[in-house]
């Protein structure tokens, strides 16, 4: 399983939360597996990691044949996707199964403080188990989160790995 962060405008954070919005765009090609976790950054003005999803496949295509097979589940009109991929050749469609809140709202501000290089994601961040801010992810949600809740994202397993003293 790959665990990466990816900044998203808290309008469409909000859409995948309710249901609206299944599909994630990049115009390049993002490298996920099934199975992975996506962490959702809210860029500014919210500034926080609010939720986890769990991708179901990507898909890379041109951005007609993207539109034609997903463009009910991006959530934005087809100016808006226009003029997202003019000029690409291709594009990603990170295909989402499940999304779910974060019960505590990782900021900018908490995240800093374990990791002050922390600088929210341009495209997509890839993280290792090892990762600093990938321990501290985990570690604050630890705090904040039920045991239910851990093991229902799937991460009991990772949380024990997690080493005392790191990040």
């Amino acid at each position: 399983m790959r665990e990466a962060l990816i900044s998203i405008r808290p309008t469409y954070v909000r859409k995948f939360l309710a249901g609206k919005k299944s599909v994630e765009l990049r115009s390049r090609t993002v490298n996920l597996m099934p199975g992975s976790r996506l962490w959702m950054y809210s860029t500014l003005p919210r500034g926080c990691v609010e939720a986890v999803a769990e991708v179901r496949r990507v898909e890379i295509g041109t951005p007609s044949a993207i539109w034609d097979r997903h463009g009910g589940s991006l959530a934005v009109s087809k100016a808006t996707y226009a003029s997202y991929v003019n000029g690409s050749r291709s594009v990603s469609a990170i295909l989402i199964d499940r999304v779910w809140p974060l019960p505590v709202k990782l900021t900018l501000s908490m995240l800093r403080l374990r990791v002050p290089t922390f600088q929210p994601p341009q495209f997509v961040k890839y993280m290792a188990d090892s990762d600093p801010l990938f321990i501290n992810i985990i570690r604050l949600l630890s705090a904040g989160a039920s045991s239910d809740y851990i093991q229902q994202i799937g991460l009991k397993s990772q949380s024990s790995r997690c080493p005392e003293g790191r990040g």
